[in-house]
């Protein structure tokens, strides 16, 4: 796991905005499970809107991160910070 994806995760896991969310790794990308009641189309076109604030926070050097995100077995989206 990179330095820049364990900031990530740490950073998403502590904040309230996204307590309900489970988020873990996986090789150089982030799975993250929402609650089953979210409706991911609104999720999906915020998603960017949600987490960008706190890009600025994430100290490493920046590299290519996929955040896997569904509230299903399967993912429903990605996203992909370059």
């Amino acid at each position: 796991m990179s330095k820049y994806q364990q900031e990530w995760k740490k950073l998403l896991q502590k904040e309230e905005a996204f307590k309900d969310w489970k988020i873990r790794s996986s090789g150089g990308d982030l799975l993250i499970r929402v609650p089953e009641d979210t409706e991911m189309d609104v999720l999906k076109m915020q998603f960017l809107d949600l987490i960008g604030p706190y890009a600025p926070l994430i100290q490493s050097p920046k590299t290519m991160l996929k955040f896997y995100v569904g509230n299903t077995a399967e993912s429903d989206f990605i996203f992909t910070l370059n």
